[in-house]
Parts: C-alpha cells; structure tokens; sequence
C-alpha cells in the first residue's frame, strides 16, 4: 500500500489528536501490548519515534542516501546502535526481542527509516491510536485497509523498544471496538 501524502498528513495529526469516532475506517487492525512502564511513557516513547519518522516522509526524497536522524529521540538512536549506554535505561531486551520476533539479527537505523518512504509498499499500516486497557497494557490500533496480514515489523520492533515485551497480534477488529475504547478511556 502506497502511502499519499495527505494520508502521512493525516496520520501525523493522529499521532497528535486522538482522531474522531466518525472518520474511522469500518474495520482496524490491534496489537495487545503488555509494557514494562507506565501505559502513558509507552505512549509517548512511541510517539516520539513515529512523528518524526512520519515528517521525514514528508520533507525527504528517499533517493538512496542517509536520511537525517536528529529529530529521533536519541534512546531510539542508540537501541538501533545496539548501544544502550547512553539511553536512559537497558534498551537490549527490546532490541533483543525485536530481532527474535522479526527473525533478524538487529535493524539498522536507515533501514528503519526506509520502511516510511511513501512511494514504497512496505509499510502495510498507518498510525490510528492508542488506549489504555490496563494499568500496564495498551492497544495500538492501526489502519491495514482491511487486511488481516500486513508488513509490519518496523511498529513492532518500535513497540518492544519502547517497553513493550508482550505483542499480540495484529488482530482484525471492528472500529466500534476502538470506539468504545476511547469511551472508556474519556469517560465518554
């Protein structure tokens, strides 16, 4: 799935703003995630990684060379590095779990970036939202178009890096499902 520009718009102002109950798609797809850290830290590590990778497929040409890491928090950075001695905690069991998870020894930062470029069909999802379902599990809901199967390890080596040691899914769910998520977590 190629990814429009407006799309990455409008995926950044998702990332920013939990997105409206009435422009949902009729079916999203969730992964359980059981985190390390408080759901909210999660969260924001997540988000924190996200933005800037989605503004960069926006500005960037994407034509072979090195893609700018600087907006990138630098714990991301240094989990890519293997080097988890200038993050503010052990980033290798993330990392570690990634590599089993995904079957790859490690990812390298381009790479990771790479996965964002709009004109390519790798990335398989875009960033819908995410709720909390317990003190320490969250649900990241995405976008797959309706598809069940879909490329994505970048989301899931970026979950485990972030604190999330337990992924299930994705799992195909109605969007009624997000719905009333977010009416739990609003109080709505």
């Amino acid at each position: 799935m190629m990814h429009e520009i407006a799309d990455i718009e409008q995926e950044l102002l998702r990332l920013s703003h939990r997105p409206p109950s009435e422009g949902a798609p009729p079916v999203l797809s969730a992964f359980d995630v059981r985190t390390t850290r408080p759901v909210a830290e999660f969260d924001a590590r997540l988000r924190s990684v996200l933005a800037p990778a989605l503004r960069l497929a926006l500005s960037q040409s994407y034509e072979g060379g090195d893609l700018p890491v600087d907006g990138l928090p630098a714990w991301f950075v240094a989990s890519r590095r293997g080097d988890s001695t200038t993050a503010p905690e052990p980033l290798g069991e993330g990392a570690d779990r990634g590599a089993v998870a995904s079957g790859r020894a490690s990812w390298d930062l381009q790479e990771w970036l790479y996965q964002f470029d709009p004109e390519s069909e790798f990335r398989g999802w875009a960033w819908w939202d995410l709720t909390r379902s317990g003190e320490r599990e969250a649900r990241i809901w995405v976008d797959s178009w309706g598809e069940s199967f879909f490329a994505c390890d970048e989301l899931r080596w970026l979950s485990y890096v972030a604190g999330g040691p337990d992924i299930d899914g994705p799992s195909l769910v109605n969007a009624a499902d997000w719905t009333a998520a977010v009416s739990k977590v609003d109080g709505t």
